[in-house]
């Protein structure tokens, strides 16, 4: 028994001239508390052939051994393995070369599992593409910027999902593949005449599948990216678009301030005037008795500037005042 990350491998080893049932109880794969992925039966022999419905044959070990497999699961659901070898190796040795087979058919099974969720990925790559965005440009206004926006965080959202669900699966069946034929590398697998090779026979059916899963992976990389893209050239625009309407802003601002500071001035102006008119009808009537009659005039006149300027000073130092406070 062999605990791995994903799985626990179990070995019987059945002597010749026995079958499994004799040895072990058969019910127990119905009886298994997770699901059984792997069913292989490995037959052993000194000098023995290939049976005829081999799919794929190959020589171990600079010819010393030759393997070969149906790669097709009878009525139990075993995958049937046939290794042959031209003189004894030992219990030892062969049990080695044997525990690698298993390894190899083991592999090549988990290196394909979960296909069914990866190629359900596909139409959900497929509407992500058709709704994205063609092309962004400054002709949408802000609320089409900001639903465009929207559209673009939800298939983000959509494509990380996948990314969650697939990531790992995807990975792992990558790290089977490249086991699978790195035993073949371990074994010094090669082609028998007349047959096709395990490895040629493996590159054959299995690569495309997991060339198939790299795909997906790789296609939603680039969707996240085109995405990521587009999302940006949107926020561009629309960080340039406030600073366009800030800058309005302010220059409409400085507009407002301009005309509220004429306006003040042209009221502080009428106000000194109003004031000054006032406080010299106040201020003559006292000096009167003191002149001529025919300088009244004279009197008024020469006190109108004087408090013009009185007036004017008071309130430039009320104004400064209040400014220098606020």
């Amino acid at each position: 028994v062999e605990r791995h990350t994903e799985f626990v491998a179990i070995t019987q080893v059945v002597p010749e001239g026995l079958q499994f049932t004799e040895v072990a109880d058969s019910q127990w794969i119905d009886r298994s508390p997770q699901d059984v992925l792997v069913l292989a039966r490995v037959s052993s022999s000194v000098g023995g052939k290939m049976p005829a419905d081999v799919e794929a044959v190959s020589t171990l070990r600079g010819g010393e051994v030759v393997a070969g497999s149906n790669f097709t699961e009878d009525n139990a659901g075993f995958t049937s393995w046939t290794v042959a070898f031209k003189k004894d190796p030992g219990d030892e040795a062969a049990g080695r070369l044997l525990q690698m087979i298993l390894e190899i058919e083991t592999y090549r099974t988990l290196a394909v599992m979960g296909m069914d969720r990866i190629r359900a990925v596909h139409p959900i790559l497929q509407r992500v593409a058709n709704h994205l965005p063609k092309e962004i440009t400054e002709t949408l206004d802000h609320d089409a910027m900001m639903k465009t926006l929207a559209s673009l965080s939800a298939q983000e959202s959509e494509l990380h999902a996948v990314w969650e669900k697939l990531a790992w699966r995807i990975g792992a069946n990558q790290a089977y593949h490249e086991l699978v034929f790195q035993r073949l590398d371990q074994l010094k697998a090669h082609g028998l005449d007349g047959y096709v090779g395990i490895r040629h026979f493996l590159k054959r059916r299995l690569t495309p599948a997991v060339s198939t899963a790299e795909t997906v992976l790789r296609r939603r990389s680039e969707l996240a990216e085109q995405i990521d893209e587009r999302a940006q050239l949107l926020r561009t625009q629309l960080q340039l678009n406030l600073q366009s309407q800030t800058r309005d802003l302010l220059a409409n601002l400085d507009k407002s301030a301009e005309r509220q500071i004429r306006l003040q001035s042209a009221v502080e102006g009428l106000s000194t005037v109003a004031i000054a008119y006032y406080a010299v009808g106040l201020i003559s009537p006292t000096l009167e008795p003191f002149v001529e009659p025919a300088f009244k005039d004279w009197v008024k006149a020469g006190l109108a500037p004087v408090v013009i300027g009185v007036v004017w000073w008071t309130l430039s130092r009320i104004r400064n005042r209040v400014s220098h406070n606020t």
